[in-house]
């Protein structure tokens, strides 16, 4: 039966002589299609652009060629050039179809057809981007971004199908899939965790059936034979373990919370940094996630589509005042992206005085700043900071205040040491638990000070904050022309502005601008609503246009401040973007253009030259440097953590030095206990008897002896070599003589097992008892291993000791 068996696979369908999985190949086929699936599925749903739809077709297309080429006798290097060039006529014909007859009006103009038209134009915008791409400049077109993940996906799909019927090779193929799911996953603007899971099922039920199809393809050689109907049972517990799994994977909680983990991912987290920036330069219009409870403030900040937030804690704050926690403040804005454009790094130790500016009408407050998130090392304070209680590299420049000189600016003065920090990061990894404290020069400026401050600016202020980019709206600035009619000073201009933005609806949902619109244009005049990053790049060039310094920065709005424990709990949610006007002798004041946040009114003040000005240096005494920094109350930071447990995963574990080795443990013991409660048969005994079990038994039998060293003869028949496993375990030999006999049964008779032999007296059926002399003989076999791994390491130790 076994060779009539192997002998029709193989010469009823020659054509698959160069397919590695001889069976299952319908059902390996239909897992292996819909893991590329899932995957395209998960990056149409992430929303990082419209029309990604088209990936769906790209997966069927690659996935049909690569299992042509596996069935055909073509080598791996005409599949694989073929494949390129038809993966690239494919895409082409499917983007063809997200071109509009308005885009391609100047190519049919010359005569040219409609789809080679169509093709043209998504050519032409593979040529721009490369060119932006080599000078180094922004560029917001989706069709790039679409091409791209499009024939990534067509590798991927291709490359994972030929591996896997060609080959065999199924990790290979799983492996590059997962890492894509996974980044997209992690980096979607909507959530695709449903797609990962869904993944994982189908990954776990496709290795069970690959695995099953090799077991098959070896006991046809050997000529075993093996129920067709396997198949059902092994993917019924497969699916069952893959529920398992997926179970305790998605209750055991990450391993962020150790520091050793957060030290080893640290250099990982500022690749990343560095790379989010230069992919917000070149796909400008990308839908993105606003991480702020995993903050990845840098040197950029792109006007795109979908913000989303949510409530999860980020850190607490424990001050006496506040309105913003400053990260970063951006000086240069080109197409449709802010940039901080300083060079100058200057590290300085925990607990130093930094020679900030010292501005009129300020005063010193001390934050203490609770984290309950990962932040990037980005340290946050209320403007400007002074001093740090760890070690920070900081992003700046000289000190524009340095010529003040009375109550007036005087730009012949030569300018002295000062430095003005826009962006500050630890010089060590902090995370959730961590606490710092900030010092800040803290603005006390009242409207009637702002009126009353003129308009001469040092010369470094007017070169970094008026620039403009060289396309500026013509619409944007007769707009801010417009607004501030009768405006007399910087001031009521800044005031005009911003009152006229909070008119306008916010909403985090809105789509990102097309291709070539301007961003500032598309939600004054398209849209008319948004979110923070529009309102205040919309303020800041309106201002620069009008000869106001202005400035756009990021951070965080105050959050919710709880009385009972005297702090500010800041949340995702609270992530913000903000403007800042530069006053002479004031220095840099906050602006509130967002609807979406309570107006910003500061007091009218009555005397603008004495009123609220600190004589001499206002920082002398306020801090002891060489005082040891003592946090807050140690139980309020349990407690915060405690609290934000109820809000998202960021808190709720007050002991993160101790619980995520104890689910490292614990999970792969949970594993073990479940694929042991899955496979009991193999491990502790079969509970009855199956029609297969004979040859089971004895294979495992087969592979005991290996175990144990036993190597018996190819000729040797099996009573021949059940007597030699017999004389290596003496108390076994009862058993292992009762399984070698329902195996000979099996193979050469034809009396079913389930029944007692013709005039037997014995009650029991061979089959239990076939059952039960494997349960016995299982502890025995254990027990000879055992004594001969003593051996073995006896005589390792002695090697000249004579036994």
């Amino acid at each position: 039966m076994a060779t009539t068996t192997f002998t029709r696979s193989t010469a009823a369908a020659p054509y698959r002589e160069n397919v590695y999985f001889q069976d299952g190949a319908l059902l390996t086929g239909i897992l292996t299609l819909l893991l590329y699936v899932t995957v395209a599925a998960s990056l149409d749903a992430a929303g990082h652009v419209p029309n990604m739809g088209m990936l769906i077709p790209v997966v069927l297309g690659a996935a049909g060629l690569g299992i042509l080429m596996a069935y055909s006798r073509f080598d791996g290097f005409f599949a694989l050039s073929h494949s390129m060039f038809c993966g690239l006529a494919w895409i082409l014909y499917l983007m063809a179809g997200l071109v509009t007859q308005r885009e391609i009006e100047s190519f049919l103009d010359f005569g040219i057809p409609d789809l080679q038209a169509k093709v043209y134009f998504v050519l032409w915008k593979l040529l721009n981007w490369v060119d932006a791409a080599l000078s180094s400049s922004a560029n917001n077109d989706n069709y790039v971004f679409i091409f791209e993940i499009s024939f990534l996906v067509w590798w991927l799909t291709y490359l994972g199908v030929w591996a896997i019927f060609r080959y065999g090779y199924t990790w290979r193929a799983i492996m590059p899939a997962g890492i894509v799911l996974l980044i997209n996953t992690y980096y979607a603007p909507q959530p695709v965790v449903g797609f990962l899971v869904v993944f994982s099922l189908l990954t776990l039920i496709f290795l069970v059936r690959t695995n099953l199809a090799e077991q098959q393809l070896r006991w046809r050689e050997q000529r075993v034979y093996f129920n067709q109907d396997i198949a059902l049972d092994f993917l019924r517990n497969g699916f069952m373990y893959s529920i398992i799994v997926l179970s305790v994977a998605w209750l055991a909680p990450g391993l962020e919370r150790s520091s050793m983990v957060r030290n080893l991912m640290a250099p990982i987290n500022k690749l990343y940094e560095d790379t989010n920036q230069q992919v917000s330069e070149l796909y400008g219009g990308l839908n993105r996630q606003a991480r702020a409870v995993e903050a990845s403030f840098g040197t950029s900040l792109s006007l795109g589509g979908q913000r989303t937030v949510n409530n999860t804690p980020v850190f607490t704050v424990s001050t006496s005042a506040g309105r913003y926690w400053r990260a970063v403040a951006f000086d240069t804005y080109e197409d449709g992206q802010w940039l901080n454009t300083l060079e100058e790094d200057v590290p300085f130790a925990a607990d130093s005085v930094m020679p900030a500016p010292s501005w009129e009408l300020r005063t010193l407050i001390t934050q203490s700043i609770t984290l309950l998130a990962p932040m990037g090392n980005v340290i946050v304070g209320a403007p400007d900071i002074r001093q740090v209680s760890v070690a920070v590299d900081a992003i700046g420049q000289a000190s524009p205040a340095a010529g003040l000189t009375g109550a007036f600016w005087d730009p012949s003065q030569p300018p002295a040491d000062g430095f003005e920090i826009a962006l500050a990061r630890a010089q060590r990894e902090l995370g959730p638990g961590d606490n710092y404290r900030v010092v800040s020069n803290f603005t006390q400026i009242t409207r009637n000070a702002m009126r009353n401050a003129g308009d001469v600016y040092p010369q470094v202020i007017l070169e970094k904050y008026l620039q403009l980019p060289e396309d500026f709206s013509e619409l944007v600035a007769q707009t801010a022309i417009s607004v501030t009619t009768g405006a007399e000073t910087p001031y009521d201009q800044a005031k005009a502005i911003e009152t006229y933005l909070r008119t306008y609806e916010y909403d985090d949902g809105i789509p990102a601008p097309p291709p070539g619109r301007d961003p500032v244009e598309y939600f004054l005049f398209d849209l008319r609503r948004g979110y923070c990053d529009y309102y205040a790049t919309a303020m800041t060039l309106m201002l620069r246009h009008l000869g106001v310094p202005a400035r756009t920065v990021s951070g965080y709005a105050e959050g919710f401040f709880d009385e009972e424990y005297g702090y500010y709990y800041v949340t995702d949610a609270d992530a913000h973007t903000w403007v800042e006007v530069f006053f002479p002798n004031f220095g840099w004041v906050e602006f509130e253009p967002t609807a979406g946040e309570s107006p910003l009114n500061r007091p009218e003040g009555l005397d603008p030259s004495t009123a609220g000005q600190v004589e001499g240096d206002p920082f002398a005494g306020a801090v002891n440097p060489e005082e040891p920094f003592d946090p807050f109350d140690l139980q309020m930071q349990d407690d915060l953590l405690n609290q934000a447990g109820e809000f998202g995963p960021a808190g709720g574990e007050n002991n993160t030095a101790s619980r995520w080795w104890v689910w490292a443990l614990l999970t792969p013991a949970l594993l073990v206990l479940g694929f042991l409660g899955l496979r009991r048969t193999q491990f502790f005994g079969p509970v009855s008897f199956t029609p297969e079990l004979p040859p089971i038994l004895y294979e495992r039998l087969q592979r005991w002896a290996a175990r144990l060293g036993l190597r018996p003869q190819a000729s040797d028949t099996p009573y021949e070599q059940a007597r030699l496993f017999g004389r290596a375990v003496p108390d076994g030999k009862a058993y292992i003589g009762e399984i070698t006999e329902s195996y000979v049964r099996y193979r050469f008779g034809r009396q079913p097992l389930s029944e007692p032999p013709a005039g037997s007296t014995q009650s029991a059926t061979p089959g239990a008892r076939v059952v039960e002399a494997w349960q016995q003989l299982q502890p025995l076999l254990w027990r000879a291993w055992g004594r001969k791994v003593t051996a073995m390491d006896r005589r390792r130790r002695n090697p000249f000791t004579l036994e």
